[in-house]
């Protein structure tokens, strides 16, 4: 009897055990209550702290993602009493408890009254209890947080698990019925030195801007940086507008073995660019408001268009139609380089412009120089001057009105409207598209596998020094720190790096190697604007995004984010296969 109750305890038990794993990995907060707390209504990043304290305290927090900010009061606590506040999980945060301070605000220089300061480790659903006394303040964990990275390791296993199981049955398929017809068509073979690569890359890009702005999961990492720094969603635009600029001496050449004049390559080039910038200012009304004095006139089409005219028109009015390199070793060793000369001198004058701007030009009661987001930045030091002269030549010459109203960074720190796509970050973007025009040289000019590869990553390695040492090697401290907002050249000399590493193991996988046909990724690299407008058309529309009731956590929001991405790879697949190919 007591071997059959110990036996049913054991299986009770690990049935708990299991259950219990199994709704941490799925971001189950367990109960709907807890010591009084409404556990159902935090949202995904986010727990409940529980203050206690033996005084009149006022608990004041910053987030790490708002730089030399002023502590924020989130709660008043009196002697002997209790009190909770949701705070947020998603970036860590630094804690300041004060006596006798109620203000809504305190800078970090203010120590009166400061009883202690904390640097917690919140987790999503948790519940920490905060002990202010006299002796000092400790923070500990009542209720243990989820596990908001298991359900992005399952997803990873099972996406691994059905890209293995169809190599595996395309392997044996191709045994079966082996064919020699083409997968794409004949229209790949246009351009002679087409790379599978190329396709693979821009593939790539597209694939995961479309997953990212689906919302990525609510993974912060893999969105956009608030301000400075760095995070694996700020790779995706400059990606594909670097690859852009890769495919322009390809093409150029091309049309000039064709025998088309070059005074109608670049007219091709001019139509191209405005029906972009069209397309793009018109695309802006999904997400923005279509009342022409509200309308916004840059973004994410426009900018692309902008850097391919300057790029792409520049280096067909430039370029030789029979390249001859120069004698000896040294001539040969750098014939690509030497072929963009002029693209060279061209970016140049534009970093020297861009720079003289940004350290130059200011609003009359800005700071000169000023390279932050304004608002509650370094403490007020500058609040009416968001993104320095990127901000105030776009509200000059654009007005307020017509900028992105909504960017994280005036979220987070306040202050006027900036456009992460304005005027001034045309320039930068333009030099980017210049130097995929020269990663694109050389696999006109370099014809074995090893000279281009080994040349690009040399670049990379040389792209990447520069980009650190003008950022300092550190997020905010640097002459000219990493911002896409304001795509500084330290932004675009690092995702230029980057971009030339992982065309270097695209490349040697796909091309040299030949291990790799470039899928899922290649299909839709062939037509990466089609999907780039598809899905925008489509963003509210099912079956591309839906949603249930509690679409509070990381898992249900990846798998959301998962199945619209997918549905446009498998568009993009089946436009392959008909032979549709959509182009400006």
């Amino acid at each position: 009897m007591n071997e059959t109750s110990n036996d049913s305890s054991t299986v009770k038990d690990t049935w708990l055990w299991l259950r219990d794993v199994m709704g941490s990995w799925l971001e189950d907060p367990g109960a709907e209550g807890y010591q009084g707390l409404n556990m159902s209504a935090l949202q995904m990043d986010q727990a409940y702290i529980v203050g206690v304290a033996d005084r009149d305290v006022g608990i004041y927090s910053v987030s790490d993602d708002c730089f030399r900010c002023p502590f924020e009061l989130q709660r008043n606590i009196s002697s002997g009493s209790k009190g909770w506040w949701v705070a947020s999980t998603a970036r860590r945060s630094t804690l300041r408890v004060y006596e006798g301070v109620a203000d809504d605000y305190v800078t970090a220089r203010n120590t009166s009254g400061l009883l202690c300061q904390l640097r917690p480790n919140l987790g999503q659903f948790g519940v920490y209890t905060l002990n202010a006394t006299d002796g000092g303040c400790d923070i500990r964990t009542s209720k243990e947080p989820v596990d908001i990275y298991m359900p992005l390791l399952l997803l990873l296993a099972v996406l691994v698990a059905v890209w293995v199981l169809y190599g595996v049955l395309r392997l044996i398929m191709s045994r079966v019925r082996r064919s020699a017809k083409l997968r794409y068509g004949d229209k790949e073979l246009a351009i002679q030195q087409r790379l599978r690569a190329l396709d693979t890359f821009r593939g790539m890009a597209i694939v995961f801007m479309i997953f990212v702005n689906d919302g990525a999961g609510g993974y912060w990492w893999m969105e956009h940086s608030t301000w400075n720094g760095l995070a694996a969603g700020d790779l995706v635009f400059p990606a594909f507008l670097w690859v852009m600029g890769v495919c322009v001496p390809l093409s150029v050449k091309s049309a000039f073995a064709k025998g088309v004049p070059r005074w109608k390559i670049v007219l091709h080039i001019v139509r191209r660019s405005v029906m972009m910038f069209l397309l793009g200012i018109s695309m802006n009304t999904i997400y923005g408001s279509n009342m022409l004095g509200e309308l916004r006139i840059f973004g994410v089409l426009q900018r692309l268009a902008v850097s391919y005219l300057v790029a792409a028109g520049f280096y067909a009015l430039t370029a030789p139609k029979y390249y001859t390199p120069p004698r000896g070793a040294c001539g040969q060793a750098l014939k690509d380089v030497l072929s963009c000369a002029w693209c060279w001198v061209l970016a140049g004058v534009l970093i020297a412009v861009h720079s003289a701007i940004t350290f130059i030009i200011h609003d009359p009661d800005c700071p000169v120089g000023y390279l932050g987001p304004g608002g509650k930045h370094d403490e007020w030091v500058a609040p009416e001057c968001s993104g320095g002269a990127a901000g105030y030549i776009d509200r000059l010459l654009l007005g307020d009105s017509h900028l992105y109203q909504h960017s994280d960074a005036r979220n987070v720190y306040g202050g006027p409207a900036t456009d992460p796509e304005g005027l001034l970050g045309c320039l930068t973007s333009s030099v980017q598209a210049l130097l995929g025009v020269q990663a694109g040289a050389t696999v006109l000019l370099q014809r074995s596998h090893k000279a281009r590869v080994s040349r690009w990553l040399a670049w990379a390695l040389v792209f990447a020094l520069a980009g650190a040492l003008l950022a300092g090697f550190s997020r905010e401290h640097g002459v000219v720190p990493i911002n896409k907002n304001l795509w500084s050249m330290s932004f675009v000399l690092v995702t230029t790096a980057v971009c030339l590493a992982l065309l270097s193991i695209c490349y040697t996988f796909t091309d040299a190697w030949r291990l790799w046909g470039g899928g899922p990724f290649r299909a839709p690299g062939l037509n990466a604007i089609a999907l780039y407008i598809g899905h925008s058309v489509c963003a509210h529309l099912f079956p591309f995004h839906w949603r249930v009731p509690g679409m509070r956590t990381h898992g249900i929001r990846l798998v959301e984010a998962v199945w619209g991405t997918a549905l446009w790879v498998i568009i993009a697949h089946i436009m392959a296969r008909k032979k549709v190919f959509i182009t400006l």
